[in-house]
């Protein structure tokens, strides 16, 4: 069923919306886990100064983080971006991340399991941790 110009698009069975670029809003318990997440990253990558995306991968395959997940990491905007997709067993997680040496920012947002996460067309970010 098409929806009307500025409509939010309406969920399929599976909650995920008609439109697969759309986000998708996270779950009580992704956003649980998505601090969770962002806390372990943030812990890991704040004693990376100046780093490179070498470092920033290396750190993550540290964690637990499997290559096939992770996006990145790549230059981005004076520092390091790259964007984790936790969705497994139905999840919608998505994370983006950047670091800059001073700072780590985890974005969590949800996405449908028909795009890949930097797919997504995002509404504003909602930082679950940042420090400097």
């Amino acid at each position: 069923m098409p929806t009307l110009p500025g409509a939010p698009p309406v969920p399929d069975a599976t909650g995920s919306p008609v439109n697969p670029r759309a986000e998708v809003a996270p779950s009580g318990v992704e956003k649980c886990a998505a601090r969770a997440h962002a806390r372990r990253i943030t812990d890991a990558l704040e004693k990376t100064p100046g780093p490179t995306p070498d470092q920033v991968q290396e750190a993550l395959r540290g964690l637990g983080y499997l290559d096939e997940r992770t996006d990145g990491p790549r230059r981005s905007a004076g520092g390091v971006g790259f964007t984790l997709d936790l969705r497994i067993m139905g999840a919608h997680l998505c994370l983006d991340g950047t670091v800059t040496g001073t700072e780590t920012a985890v974005v969590p947002y949800g996405a449908s399991p028909r795009v890949s996460c930097r797919e997504v067309r995002r509404s504003a970010p909602d930082v679950t941790s940042s420090r400097a």
